[in-house]
């Protein structure tokens, strides 16, 4: 009997989910699209054209519209990642997204999550398992995840592609990408189900330093209503001006003529049409080059720097989510490629810090060999994740918008150890392994409604899950979210404010 009621149950389930998907194709503005009807009765679109493919001519420009089509595309199958090293499936055309809905009608009118993947700038896509979108659909929001431009055909500045925009800027064409992605929901993303004026955007260590740049910059003022920022990576070294030397770095355009010319150079290439012979050059030779990733600061895109828009409170107000996980460090810092001893790690930080360390040396110099490691740990945790988190809590805060900071602490695969960079992740996303304890699938169900719940009314709070408080300057309130979910405070406090003084007594001094 049990067997039999199940069985009337899982077809009512099916006939339902059918019955009241969203109709497809669905109509967009540059044509029709349809789908792939999973047996949750999510739909997934994947690999939709959001702009036109960024190559030849187009390479090195702002993104354009998608070229129109006729019939309908099949959107079933995951789009190419961008270009990057050690992917096999990836091409200089990747402008695409993929979309997962439960909508029961084009009129649901559903809350709308916009991932932006991490990856440095350099590597990463919107196919990554981990990044699926089902559960997000099952928990009643319109999920879209898209691809962006990396590495040089991402970050390219060049005076030759200044001289040839009309705003006389170049560079920051991943961010450029991120604008039209939104701008593509906003046109698009009610036929799917999804409210176009309820658009939260998140995204992980370079992707939140994305969702860091676009609360930054007024290009992007209206697109969206909330985000969120998972591991934010925004350091002293990836935001670049650039025509000129911003205290800490060379000129992005310098850094990307230097680039360019060692590559022509060694392929022997000349002409007086030196944007010809860039664009020219193929998607692995451009590859092949050294080119360090930054924001690049132009008066176009970002006025100012970011720090200073949100120091003097210019940035897109809406409510926010940031945060990082306790040990993000541990991704990065390996035991047998850091100091060794006290001596060495001291020498280190002081030729680092030079004039301006003040408690520094205190604060990351080990008090024995033992403890090197666990302060490389924190060290790099502070300075790349916690530092910039704190930055945009802390200027969201003097707003009328709330926001929320949480402290990830969970490690799925050494339960004893802080949680490592990237780890949320598969949290997020409820997207563990099968493998995983029934403790961890908890914790998962938990953030995932959470980040959801915030999609939905701008606050991750609701009667069904444990009070989250809004965040306070002062006390630098926070939700501790592993195994324990508890309250917590000034995380880490007197190290962030002694960098916070360290960074701007060396920037201003180089000014």
């Amino acid at each position: 009997m049990k067997i039999f009621k199940g069985l009337l149950t899982s077809v009512f389930f099916a006939l339902t989910s059918l019955t009241f998907a969203i109709e497809e194709p669905v109509t967009l503005t540059s044509g029709q699209v349809a789908g792939t009807a999973l047996e949750s009765g999510v739909q997934a679109f994947l690999g939709i054209p959001f702009a036109a493919p960024p190559v030849g001519d187009l390479r090195w420009r702002a993104p354009q519209p998608p070229t129109p089509w006729q019939g309908v595309r099949q959107a079933n199958n995951h789009p190419p990642a961008c270009m990057q090293r050690g992917n096999r499936y990836m091409s200089e055309d990747c402008l695409y997204l993929n979309v997962w809905t439960k909508a029961e009608s084009a009129e649901a009118n559903l809350p709308v999550m916009v991932w932006i993947h991490g990856g440095g700038w350099t590597s990463g896509a919107n196919s990554i398992p981990i990044y699926d979108g089902e559960q997000f659909a099952l928990n009643e929001v319109v999920l879209v995840s898209v691809n962006y431009r990396m590495n040089a055909f991402g970050w390219m500045a060049h005076p030759a592609l200044s001289g040839e925009s009309p705003e006389g800027v170049s560079g920051n064409y991943g961010i450029l990408d991120h604008i039209a992605a939104l701008e593509w929901v906003r046109d698009n993303v009610a036929g799917f189900g999804g409210d176009p004026n309820n658009v939260t955007i998140f995204g992980e260590s370079a992707g939140g330093g994305s969702v860091y740049s676009l609360l930054a910059t007024p290009l992007a003022k209206g697109l969206f209503h909330k985000a969120i920022s998972q591991s934010t990576w925004i350091t002293s070294y990836n935001v670049t001006n650039l025509s000129s030397h911003n205290g800490m770095t060379a000129s992005a355009e310098s850094r990307g003529e230097e680039a360019i010319s060692s590559k022509l150079d060694e392929l022997g290439v000349s002409g007086v049409d030196q944007l010809e012979n860039m664009r020219n050059l193929t998607a692995a030779q451009l590859m092949e080059m050294n080119l360090g990733v930054s924001l690049i600061v132009d008066g176009h895109i970002f006025p100012k720097s970011p720090a200073e828009i949100f120091a003097e409170g210019s940035h897109n107000a809406v409510p926010l989510i940031a945060g990082i996980n306790d040990g993000e460090g541990l991704f990065f810092i390996r035991p047998n490629r850091t100091f060794e001893t006290v001596a060495e790690q001291r020498a280190a930080r002081v030729e680092e810090f030079g004039e301006y360390a003040g408690s520094l040396l205190d604060m990351y110099v080990a008090d024995s060999d033992e403890d090197v490691y666990n302060i490389e740990v924190d060290y790099n945790t502070d300075s790349w994740f916690a530092r910039p988190t704190r930055e945009i809590l802390n200027a969201m805060a003097l707003t009328s918008e709330d926001s929320y900071m949480y402290l990830f602490t969970r490690n799925l695969g050494n339960p004893e150890e802080r949680s490592p960079h990237a780890m949320e992740l598969m949290y997020v996303f409820n997207t563990l392994p099968s493998s995983a304890r029934d403790e961890d699938w908890e914790i998962a169900r938990l953030i995932n409604d959470y980040w959801a719940e915030f999609a939905k009314s701008g606050t991750p709070n609701n009667n069904d899950l444990p009070q989250w408080p809004v965040y306070d300057i002062e006390q630098e309130t926070h939700q501790v979210i592993g195994i324990e979910v508890k309250q917590g405070s000034q995380f880490r406090t007197q190290e962030l404010n002694e960098l916070d003084r360290y960074f701007g007594d060396r920037y201003n001094s180089l000014r």
